[in-house]
């Protein structure tokens, strides 16, 4: 779903969001976009791929899908699986009958997927928030956010947590699909520092400390709505990534990035069993 003023945003927005990229283009060898109004998305034709599809399990951000969609999953035997950044919001997901709650800190990489307060006034971290939530909430909770080892998964286990979601680490690995730029950054034992910004969608999200987060940051730089910021900055992320500039990149990444240290995922998951299996010995 768009943020308010996608529709009605305009070729001035346009331009002065463009403004602090130009340069950037400029170095990487990207033409300058051009403005076009935002055409809307249906949620209800993207959830329907899904539904005829029949998968197993469909996991949701940014709020609750509408009542109907809920039932056909359930109606279907797909799992509901919520993501919620306050004890408020897993309460509210519950209600609405989702099986799975997310308890989502805000260590974790990627957008902020908060609905009920603003994304700035809800975050928690994730070994403050699992127990909160899991103390209000019938449904299993799995804890996100931060998590990079078999010691984050033996205290998410503690904390209440059924289960687990980790991603910078696997994003790290070379079977995620990352770009190479990418999977470098996290790998390089550079990634510790990580920031969240509106400037890379227009949406609260972490990512990597970089040239671009910085400048996107300062004061009075211009943001479109979520999702024209997003379209706006693909324009430098393709021809970046073809310069290897990664300062000019948003290299989504939590705040535990600085640990990963595995670049191939059949590693990474035998170094998880062994070693969760130690820590609950």
């Amino acid at each position: 779903m768009e943020d308010d003023g996608a529709a009605t945003s305009d070729a001035e927005a346009f331009e002065r969001a463009l403004s602090h990229l130009a340069p950037h283009l400029e170095a990487v060898g990207a033409g300058k976009p051009q403005f076009s109004p935002y055409k809307r998305l249906r949620f209800e034709d993207q959830v329907r791929v899904l539904l005829d599809a029949k998968v197993p399990a469909f996991s949701f951000i940014y709020g609750i899908p509408p009542k109907a969609i809920l039932e056909e999953c359930h109606r279907q035997g797909i799992l509901t699986i919520g993501t919620a950044t306050t004890r408020d919001e897993a309460i509210a997901m519950e209600e609405a009958g989702v099986d799975v709650a997310v308890a989502s800190g805000f260590e974790a990489g990627g957008h902020r997927g908060s609905f009920l307060r603003s994304s700035e006034d809800s975050l928690t971290g994730t070994i403050s928030l699992v127990p909160q939530i899991v103390d209000a909430v019938g449904v299993p909770v799995v804890a996100a956010g931060g998590i990079a080892d078999a010691r984050g998964i033996a205290a998410a286990f503690a904390l209440g947590a059924q289960g687990v979601q980790m991603g910078t680490v696997f994003l790290a690995c070379e079977e995620s699909g990352a770009t190479t730029l990418h999977r470098q950054a996290i790998l390089s034992g550079k990634a510790s520092r990580t920031s969240l910004t509106r400037g890379f969608t227009g949406r609260l999200a972490r990512g990597i400390h970089n040239q671009l987060l910085e400048e996107v940051n300062r004061p009075g730089v211009a943001v479109l709505p979520y999702p024209l910021q997003r379209a706006l900055m693909r324009n430098l992320a393709v021809p970046a990534q073809q310069a290897g500039r990664s300062e000019f990149l948003a290299l989504w990444a939590g705040q535990s990035a600085g640990i990963a240290q595995y670049p191939d995922v059949a590693t990474l998951l035998q170094s998880l069993v062994n070693g969760v299996s130690e820590k609950l010995a």
